[in-house]
């Protein structure tokens, strides 16, 4: 079960050191091929994000986790490779994805009213990390995902500021009657990942001057906030387009735009997938 892999760090920055029920699963498919293991690691990902992200007490998971992993020792004993696949396929299927589909409503509301201190800060990481990784891929067509730690490493950035200028908080209040701007300033929707030299540069400014130094970040999840970039016809920077939103102006409601396009490509990452049998 020691094996390292980019998956298996994904998965502990996910999990944090405190929450160790997984293992249970980890051992009993230790004994997996490798490409198979590391496979299955991601599936038990995606499952868990649902499970945590929803706080679903742990007596839902230990219930299943110790029947579950007879039948992965089970998988792991069968010698024909074709066979193994199809078995873990129909495990993933059965366990993981019909039980996150039961959840999906949950986790959507979850997300919808996530805020910076609705976990622990390690997790609102992991969580813009993850985004900001896939959003990136995409934008230059990889299909081998690189260390999430890179990602992780990026401060994290409030759009609208977290110790705004008088004069910028007056101006959020006038603009957006009715609405709290320390309750804005938390929400997912307001938060990006930046590096530290130009989020020290950025750091309380209003949007019009933000999107100047958005611009300059390393990841296009964040550059996109101030501009999308446009290549040709059905690039694959076109395609991460139709899921990303431009902003000319930061209000209460486009936090709220925001917040729902990140749910979205959420339900683009955190899913489970078939190996392929052949």
């Amino acid at each position: 079960m020691a094996r390292q892999s980019l998956a298996m760090d994904s998965m502990q920055r996910l999990c944090g050191s405190a929450f160790s029920l997984h293992y249970v699963l980890l051992l009993a498919a230790s004994n997996f091929p490798k490409q198979l293991f590391e496979h299955f690691v991601r599936q038990l990902e995606s499952f868990l994000f649902y499970y945590i992200f929803t706080k679903t007490p742990t007596k839902d998971l230990e219930r299943n986790f110790s029947l579950w992993a007879d039948d992965l020792r089970e998988i792991g004993e069968i010698a024909d490779a074709k066979a193994q696949k199809t078995r873990l396929n129909e495990f993933v299927t059965e366990k993981f994805q019909k039980n996150m589909s039961s959840k999906d409503a949950e986790l959507a509301d979850a997300m919808k009213r996530y805020q910076l201190g609705s976990m622990q800060q390690y997790r609102t990481r992991y969580l813009l990390a993850k985004l900001t990784q896939f959003v990136e891929m995409a934008f230059k067509d990889m299909t081998f995902a690189g260390a999430l730690g890179e990602y992780a490493a990026l401060d994290i950035e409030h759009i609208l500021p977290n110790k705004p200028e008088s004069d910028l908080r007056e101006s959020f209040a006038t603009a957006n009657p009715g609405k709290s701007y320390e309750e804005y300033k938390v929400r997912l929707g307001n938060l990006t990942l930046l590096e530290k030299p130009i989020n020290i540069v950025a750091r309380n400014g209003f949007f019009e001057e933000k999107k100047k130094e958005y611009m300059k970040s390393g990841n296009y999840l964040t550059r996109s906030i101030a501009g999308l970039n446009s290549v040709g016809i059905d690039t694959s920077i076109t395609r991460i387009n139709a899921k990303l939103l431009a902003f000319e102006q930061w209000s209460a409601s486009d936090i709220e735009r925001r917040q729902d396009m990140l749910i979205n490509l959420a339900k683009d990452i955190w899913k489970t997938a078939p190996i392929e049998v052949g």
